[in-house]
């Protein structure tokens, strides 16, 4: 059965990389190298610059956002979309007989799902829902090894042409919403939250003596809810933000975050 494994990031999709090379997992990973979890769903271009914006805003050279200047199949960078158009041409061509969407418990996989039954599901072949558990908490494909990926395979559940219709609908009502930030609770309902939702977490992970920026965001993205992570590029930017509204004391605000150092503001 030539199989493709659908997964969001680019780590995911390198761990499955070794699955389906070395490990004898049939197939071949596929990755959209998006982060579902923020930024607009409605137009590609829209949602290409939303990225670019943020990275911007957090002035980091090297950081170019999930999409980045080019990938393995030369996808335009200015249109966030570009993958999955691709991939629905691929399919037109018959080459493919199942669609295996690789989803942990994360507000980001909760709509990978959805988006994926939206382009995918009138293109004539069989999505399933591949269960990835969580570790430790963590709800991302990503945190497990290649061996533990292979074992997950088990758990694949064929998604009825019904269920595919209905989960498209939810994600074109996902689409609709203003917000820029989407997260599950822990009964795995979606919430939607403005793109400064953690603001204040951001301010209290920042101690009252001066400490290298690049640590505290270490520990932002270490200690936010494990089941929907923070990305550098959105913990960066609002950091860059709190420092400007006055809430964070910054050495230097002109250089990359590895070489300055901030503090709370006092009150």
């Amino acid at each position: 059965m030539n199989d493709i494994h659908l997964v969001a990031s680019s780590s995911a999709a390198g761990s499955l990389r070794v699955a389906t090379l070395e490990l004898g997992l049939p197939g071949e990973p596929f990755c959209i190298r998006d982060d579902l979890s923020l930024g607009p769903l409605t137009d590609g271009h829209e949602r290409a610059a939303f990225w670019h914006a943020l990275a911007a805003g957090a002035r980091e050279p090297e950081l170019h956002g999930v999409f980045g200047d080019s990938d393995e199949h030369g996808f335009d960078p200015g249109d966030a979309f570009a993958p999955w158009r691709h991939l629905v041409r691929r399919l037109g061509h018959g080459a493919l007989s199942r669609i295996l969407i690789w989803t942990s418990g994360s507000g980001a996989d909760h709509v990978l799902l959805r988006m994926a039954c939206h382009w995918l599901g009138d293109a004539g072949v069989q999505l399933a829902q591949v269960h990835v558990p969580a570790r430790e908490d963590h709800h991302s494909v990503s945190v497990h090894p290649p061996e533990a990926l292979v074992g997950f395979v088990s758990s694949t559940t064929p998604i009825e042409a019904a269920q595919v219709r209905v989960l498209a609908n939810q994600y074109e009502a996902i689409a609709r919403r203003p917000e820029m930030r989407r997260e599950v609770d822990a009964q795995g309902r979606l919430e939607f939250k403005d793109i400064s939702a953690h603001d204040e977490f951001i301010v209290e992970c920042s101690p009252p003596e001066w400490t290298r920026a690049a640590r505290v965001v270490g520990d932002v993205m270490s200690r936010c809810d494990p089941r929907n992570g923070l990305g550098d590029l959105l913990v960066i930017s609002r950091l860059r933000h709190l420092i400007a509204a006055g809430r964070i004391e910054a050495d230097q605000v002109d250089r990359s975050i590895r070489s300055f150092n901030i503090r709370k503001a006092e009150d």
